[in-house]
């Protein structure tokens, strides 16, 4: 998981450099949003937090206070107060907010997975298409600075395979091991972002095999359109060294990207200026879509590890 962020201020001297940020009202007062999502985007100087609502109101006034914007009762009070939302929330809690929010106008960032159903991200994706608005997905890799360089250098490999590996202990103790992490496991909390990277790397995957318990130590065996085969290890009960990682292998050499290894400034400034793009309209691979195909494959993943 990554670090806790601080909120910074934007130095007057340079506020020139955003005439206009993006007001963008937080949804959701969990765990994440005030350890990444709140301060992230509070930290300009493209975006700037409005205020925080959250189903659970001490909450709401716990994390507005840390960020120092007004705490909301009413939802339809906080989307008069910004042109975007952030939506930090349950999977299961995210697509009725969602659609409300779109049906609002106001675009959206997204937390993955998109829901804990296939129909529920169906629901978010047919409403953005429906409504237009902007819509971008929190996997965290997308906005690494490093992902570029690493999927370049996978495309001039003429790749064979890959292994990939999400393993962490957040699930073992800590302010993520309750709910419907502990509920559903590492899969759908980690997956997304693991089996996205994978595609980064070798494109679409098109069928899974897994095997494991989710609340151990999965493992699943991916095929790509291209025809190039992967092995994804998931863990997130391990007592060992966090790791995010993935290693291409081809007919020219190999590529190796390691996760973990990140510059957490220029990853949320890179995050903040693609959903300000995205919200004026931009087009980003960490779409609606892509979120859709994500929670597909982790429902078959899901599906496989229950009945075999």
């Amino acid at each position: 998981m990554a670090p806790r962020l601080h909120v910074g201020h934007v130095d007057k001297d340079n506020v020139g450099l955003v005439d206009d940020p993006l007001a963008i009202g937080l949804i959701g007062a969990s765990p994440w949003a005030g350890m990444f999502t709140g301060p992230a985007l509070a930290a300009g100087p493209q975006t700037r937090v409005t205020g925080v609502w959250s189903r659970t109101p001490d909450h709401a006034r716990d994390l507005a206070a840390q960020l120092e914007v007004p705490a909301f009762v009413e939802i339809d009070a906080l989307f008069d107060a910004c042109d975007a939302v952030a939506i930090a929330v349950t999977p299961a809690a995210q697509p009725a907010l969602a659609v409300r929010a779109a049906q609002a106008g106001k675009a959206m960032l997204l937390e993955k997975p998109l829901a804990d159903t296939v129909a529920g991200a169906q629901a978010i994706v047919d409403v953005v298409h429906a409504t237009g608005v902007g819509a971008l997905l929190t996997l965290t890799d997308r906005f690494n600075p490093a992902l570029a360089p690493f999927v370049e250098q996978c495309a001039r490999l003429e790749p064979l395979g890959a292994r990939g590996c999400f393993i962490s202990g957040a699930l073992a103790a800590g302010p993520f091991a309750h709910g419907w992490r502990l509920e559903r496991g590492a899969v759908l909390d980690v997956g997304p972002h693991l089996l996205d990277l994978l595609e980064a790397a070798l494109g679409e995957i098109v069928d899974v095999h897994a095997s494991g318990d989710p609340l151990g130590f999965v493992s699943i065996a991916c095929t790509h359109a291209s025809g190039a085969t992967s092995d994804a290890s998931i863990c997130c009960t391990t007592a060992s060294d966090s790791r995010t990682e993935v290693e291409v292998y081809g007919r020219t050499g190999a590529a190796f990207y390691d996760g973990r290894a990140r510059d957490f400034p220029a990853l949320t400034d890179a995050l903040r200026r693609d959903f300000v793009a995205v919200a004026r309209g931009g087009a980003h691979p960490a779409n609606v879509d892509r979120a859709l195909h994500l929670q597909q494959l982790i429902e078959r993943v899901e599906h496989q590890l229950r009945t075999t």
